[in-house]
């Protein structure tokens, strides 16, 4: 193959520890590889979240500089033509973007986006109206556009199997008493407290776990997030001092937090805990919920969105009522009493102290998880197949179309 294809991605910085970044940073390397990319000269990154003031150049990567749009809209035109880009990928919330697809001709956009409302919501609509193959990570979220006519192509988010993974129990036990100085049950959350309304739930799930952890004086939650309302979020501190949970609630270090903890911290974290909560009111994917699976931990998620498909272990929490958000389309509130009552069930599973049962589940678990969301199957299974199609019509001049039917989810 002479020809390559010339890829633009566009997203928060692949150096960065947002969920956005931490996918790019496995993704990129893996498509460099592929035949149809031809090495890493050939895909270049607009950080439009991670830098700013002129070009950089990171492991390989060419990374292009934020403009003053919060999103990129105001220069990835000239980026993509300062690259040579024929092909434009980027990973944000679609109905930030404005008229990408006509911008950047004649590269073709493919927005990587999430489906995190039902109805699909019309600044979503519109957003991708340009595009020439919406891509969607969640099957949930494939269908939803599927139902309004939209083509689109599923791809999910993964993980590195070689970090989240069920560790060595001596290490994790090394680790519970160096970091979290505790031994006792162990609920975690891992969720941005960005933005309001709340959609990570935090104060539905603070309290269904303030009644669980009434009179239970070996329960603590660890909250990894910012727990301040730095990034237009909750007064997680102030919540849980309304809740009376104040003395069983841990945060991590707020500076490490905010530089940037590395992802095999994180996974030492899933396995010493006992559950994940992650019942939101919506995602568009979940990455927690497969990345503590993979570490053989359960999770407790709502039966919406994205989050029911991602469970191999653990509870999905029935809907209590939908919430209408300013994207005028609805999200999802759990059922507080279900919440509570999925962590006293993985109380009494603790209690009753069967490591070789939940060792067990736990290693079903990350196998089948590993089984579907590692990079290197989710580059072979769905990247791959997407640029060899993508190729093909640039430099065989064959009609420029979408490469697939409405309702297929493969090429």
């Amino acid at each position: 193959m002479e020809n390559k294809l010339r890829i633009l991605y566009s997203s928060n910085a692949i150096w960065a520890n947002s969920g956005y970044g931490i996918q790019g940073r496995s993704l990129l390397p893996r498509l460099a590889d592929l035949e149809t990319v031809g090495g890493r000269e050939n895909i270049a990154q607009f950080a439009w979240y991670g830098l700013q003031g002129g070009i950089h150049h990171w492991e390989g990567f060419k990374i292009y500089p934020a403009g003053v749009d919060a999103y990129g809209n105001d220069i990835i035109q000239a980026h993509t033509k300062n690259f040579g880009a024929n092909v434009v990928i980027s990973l944000i919330d679609a109905w930030v973007m404005d008229k990408v697809g006509t911008k950047i001709k004649p590269a073709l956009w493919l927005p990587w986006l999430p489906i995190d409302h039902d109805p699909v919501p019309q600044k979503v609509i519109d957003s991708i109206a340009d595009a020439y193959l919406p891509l969607t990570y969640a099957k949930w979220g494939h269908e939803m556009l599927n139902k309004v006519g939209i083509q689109n192509y599923y791809i999910p988010h993964g993980i590195e199997p070689s970090i989240y993974k069920v560790l060595e129990q001596e290490q994790v036990e090394a680790f519970k008493h160096q970091y979290l100085k505790f031994d006792g049950h162990l609920t975690i959350m891992v969720a941005a407290n960005k933005g309001y309304p709340d959609r990570k739930n935090f104060q539905g799930q603070l309290s269904a776990w303030a009644k669980f952890a009434k009179n239970k004086p070996d329960a603590k939650l660890y909250l990894h997030t910012e727990p301040t309302p730095m990034y237009q979020g909750l007064n997680l501190p102030k919540l849980c001092g309304e809740l009376g949970i104040s003395d069983k609630v841990m945060f991590p270090d707020r500076y490490e937090y905010f530089i940037g903890l590395p992802a095999e911290y994180l996974a030492f974290i899933y396995n010493s805990a006992n559950v994940l909560m992650a019942a939101a009111m919506s995602e568009g994917f979940g990455i927690p919920i497969i990345e503590a699976q993979a570490c053989g931990t359960p999770v407790i998620v709502t039966n919406f969105s994205a989050m029911p498909e991602l469970v191999r272990y653990g509870e999905i929490i029935d809907v209590a009522t939908k919430v209408w958000t300013p994207l005028e389309a609805f999200q999802a509130v759990p059922d507080q009493n279900q919440i509570q009552d999925a962590l006293e069930d993985n109380y009494i599973d603790w209690l009753d102290n069967d490591k070789q049962k939940n060792l067990e589940e736990g290693f079903k678990a990350s196998q089948a998880i590993n089984n579907e969301y590692s990079w290197d199957l989710i580059v072979k299974d769905y990247w791959k197949p997407l640029f060899e199609n993508l190729h093909s019509k640039i430099f065989k001049q064959t009609p420029v179309s979408s490469p697939i039917k409405a309702g297929k989810v493969l090429p």
